[in-house]
C-alpha cells in the first residue's frame, strides 16, 4: 500500500492494509486512533470503521474506547450512554453512534462494542471499576483480542491501566481526591434522574506510558507496523498482560510519568515509597 501523503485512502485499501499488518477473519480488536493521522480517507471515520469490520468478518470484534470522564470535580456533565459524546476522538465518536454499536453503561470509561458477543463484553459494566477486573477491555482477553494503536503510541493505551490492576499494584487505590480512595462520578439513570456512584481503581495519568515501548519490543509484544501513512503498533492483549506482570514486578512505578504538574503520578509515587 502506497503511504503518499497525498493519497485518498478507499475502504478497500484500508482493509487490504489491515489485512497485511496482522488483522485476521474472526479476530477481536481494540482500537486506539487517531484518524488524522491517515491523511484523507474517502468517506471519512465510518469508512475506517467498516474497513476494520471487513478486516475482522461478522464474527470478529471491534471495541472502542467512548470515555466522558463524566465527574462532577472535572465540571463534565452526567454520563448518558445514548447522547454522551466520546472524548477520546472522532473514530469512536462515530462507532458509538452506529446502529450496530452496543456501548457499556460507565460514567467514566464507557466502550462502544461491534460484534456478535458484544453485549456479553459491556454487560454490568458499572458494577466493574473502570478499567479493572471484568470490565470490557479484560473481557477481550478471552477473545485473545489484538491493540491496534492507529496513528498512535502507548501513552493511548488504556489496556496498560487494565495491566496495572492485574499486575495487583496498590497505587490502583490512590484517587486524585485527598483523603479517599474513589472519586465521585454522575449520570443519567432510567428515570432521566441525575444518580451518583463511587468509581474506584480510578486510572490516573497515562502520560508515562511510553517508557514500555522499547521493553515491548525487545520481548516481541510490541510490532510496528505502517497503514498507509499512520506510523502505528500492534500488540495482543493477553501477551502485554504477560509481559507487564514481569515488568511492573520488576519496576512497580515505571507507568508513573515524572512531570511535576501531574495530580495523580506524585501522590502514587509517594504511596509506593512507603510501601
Amino acid at each position: 500500500m502506497s503511504n503518499r501523503p497525498d493519497q485518498v485512502l478507499t475502504r478497500q485499501q484500508l482493509a487490504d492494509a489491515f489485512a497485511e499488518i496482522g488483522i485476521q477473519q474472526g479476530d477481536a480488536v481494540i482500537l486506539h486512533s487517531s484518524f488524522k493521522s491517515l491523511g484523507t480517507v474517502d468517506g471519512g471515520p465510518n469508512t475506517v470503521i467498516d474497513a476494520l469490520l471487513d478486516a475482522v468478518g461478522p464474527h470478529g470484534h471491534l471495541l472502542v474506547p467512548t470515555f466522558t470522564y463524566s465527574l462532577p470535580m472535572w465540571h463534565v456533565e452526567p454520563f448518558d450512554p445514548k447522547t454522551s459524546k466520546a472524548r477520546v476522538g472522532v473514530i469512536p465518536e462515530v462507532l458509538r453512534q452506529r446502529p450496530d454499536a452496543h456501548r457499556s453503561f460507565h460514567p467514566t470509561h464507557s466502550v462502544a462494542v461491534i460484534g456478535p458477543h458484544a453485549e456479553d463484553i459491556i454487560r454490568n459494566h458499572l458494577h466493574a471499576t473502570p478499567l479493572g477486573a471484568d470490565c470490557p477491555f479484560d473481557r477481550m482477553r478471552k477473545f485473545d483480542a489484538k491493540i491496534l494503536m492507529l496513528g498512535t503510541f502507548q501513552d493511548t493505551n488504556s489496556s496498560l491501566h487494565l495491566c496495572e490492576v492485574l499486575a495487583g499494584l496498590p497505587y490502583v487505590r490512590v484517587a486524585f481526591t485527598e483523603g479517599q480512595d474513589f472519586e465521585i462520578a454522575w449520570f443519567i439513570n432510567e428515570d432521566g434522574q441525575v444518580e451518583y456512584t463511587q468509581i474506584f481503581e480510578v486510572p490516573g495519568c497515562s502520560r508515562g506510558f511510553r517508557v514500555v515501548e522499547e521493553p515491548l519490543r525487545q520481548v516481541g509484544v510490541l510490532r510496528d507496523v505502517r497503514v498507509g501513512p499512520s506510523v502505528s503498533q500492534l500488540l495482543r492483549l493477553n501477551d502485554l498482560v504477560n509481559a507487564m506482570k514481569e515488568l511492573l514486578h520488576a519496576d512497580p512505578t515505571m507507568l508513573l510519568c515524572t512531570h511535576n504538574d501531574c495530580g495523580i503520578c506524585p501522590k502514587r509515587r509517594r504511596f509506593m515509597a512507603k510501601q
